[in-house]
């Protein structure tokens, strides 16, 4: 697959000033911390939310093992993040702004380099590593991972959104696999009609990052985008931004999609769909080991596919995700947390995550190495032919466009606002957002 041309939709990533931080503790400087690994015995924290393996388990402790086979005096404890992105983000924030040397290592979004760096939360790793360490992944991953130039992360997966379905049922009741969204809701429906399952089709629309990710990628299969292309002014009131929302908001009430879509999470849908309740599901690819898992009730029934597009569209989208290690420039041990962050992006630590990991692993050679060949995933071979979409993370005050298209977004699927009234109040609060006046 063509990595490089996909990833560079990226771009550049978000800046968020925070506020009521005018005092910080000086940190150490960069140019004296150690390159090399301690030592003696060391124990690092790392804030990190679960990282799928291909069975839908959590590979945390796994890939810590993996490390302590060669660094063995070096002692991981981790601190479970929380789920919500945002919530994540703002608990991180508000503990390194305060000079906390904890967590020592976070793991963290790929569109968080910019407003990290912004607000020196993050230690720039170039002179620690060397440039040559980065030329291992691809460009556009490179410049999510970097400022200016300066690089924040170290990139340990991406991710690509997929539709999942219920082979055993379209088969049963004699149905094809939906290729248009049109097709979803009529196909959805009926299902729900035999009483099968009590859910059509499950995706994330609870008021917070994932719904951005969710308008994106529809509004694109509509041929649309949320800003211009100099990223300067809203375009929500656009023909194709209203058709996306119609669309989404048919799915609630015509039934194919439950109410409860307005409080779905990843977990949420990705629960409703592996405990059999729902026939399609829209969520990321480590969503396939979950629901082929053992303790999935859908185990081995499942096919997967690129999301549908609308009808007279041709493109399958995905906005796309990942994460990253970041160090804390407060960090006590710093030789222990440098040596931890740098070993998840190695070559080792990346073919460990082809083999194990539910995920796609960010190393552009590990993509196409023999393991990943010997997966045999559908995730790996489907991701060639999907168009990724990028979020509008390379604006400055992304936070603040993001939250203006989940909670006007989440009132269009709730019935709150019509349509045309929310994607006319996105408008003004993207544009809001763009001027630094929502700040």
């Amino acid at each position: 697959m063509d990595i490089d041309r996909r990833l560079f939709l990226l771009g550049g990533t978000g800046v968020l000033l925070l506020a009521g931080c005018s005092t910080r503790p000086e940190r150490t400087e960069v140019a004296d911390w150690p390159t090399d690994p301690p030592e003696g015995p060391a124990t690092i924290s790392w804030w990190a939310g679960q990282v799928a393996s291909k069975d839908g388990g959590d590979l945390r402790r796994r890939l810590i093992a993996e490390f302590q086979k060669e660094h063995p005096d070096i002692r991981v404890r981790i601190v479970s993040a929380p789920s919500d992105t945002d919530t994540n983000r703002t608990s991180l924030t508000t503990q390194i702004a305060a000079g906390s040397p904890t967590p020592d290592v976070y793991l963290g979004d790929v569109a968080w380099p910019g407003q990290f760096a912004k607000n020196k939360l993050a230690t720039p790793v170039n002179t620690l590593v060397g440039e040559d360490f980065f030329e291992q992944f691809p460009e556009g991953l490179r410049l999510a991972a970097s400022v200016d130039g300066t690089y924040y992360m170290f990139p340990l997966y991406i991710d690509e959104s997929f539709f999942l379905y219920r082979k055993d049922l379209l088969d049963k009741h004699g149905f094809q696999v939906p290729g248009s969204w049109e097709e979803v809701r009529e196909t959805a429906a009926k299902l729900v009609d035999t009483g099968d399952v009590s859910y059509g089709f499950a995706f994330q629309g609870d008021v917070y990052e994932g719904l951005t990710c969710n308008v994106t990628e529809f509004v694109g299969d509509a041929g649309g985008s949320l800003l211009d292309d100099d990223l300067e002014n809203a375009t929500t009131t656009s023909s194709e931004t209203r058709r996306a929302f119609e669309f989404m908001r048919s799915l609630v009430t015509s039934g194919a999609s439950p109410r409860a879509t307005l409080t779905y999470q990843e977990q949420d849908t990705n629960d409703a769909f592996s405990g059999g309740r729902a026939a399609f599901l829209r969520n990321w690819s480590y969503a396939w080991g979950i629901a082929n898992g053992p303790d999935s009730a859908v185990q081995g029934k499942v096919g997967l596919a690129a999301r549908p597009t609308f009808d007279g569209m041709e493109d399958h989208h995905s906005t796309i995700g990942g994460w990253g290690n970041y160090i804390n420039p407060h960090t006590q041990q710093p030789a222990a947390a440098l040596t931890f962050a740098r070993w998840m992006s190695s070559e080792t630590a990346q073919q460990f995550l082809t083999r194990e990991g539910g995920v796609l692993p960010a190393r552009s050679a590990s993509l196409v190495s023999a393991d990943a060949e010997r997966q045999q995933r559908p995730t790996y071979d489907t991701a060639a032919g999907i168009t990724l979409v990028p979020r509008p993370t390379s604006t400055a005050y992304y936070p603040k466009v993001s939250q203006g298209v989940y909670q006007n977004g989440n009132g269009i699927l709730g019935g709150q606002r019509t349509v045309d009234g929310g994607t006319s109040a996105m408008a003004d609060a993207i544009d809001l957002a763009l001027r630094g006046a929502a700040l």
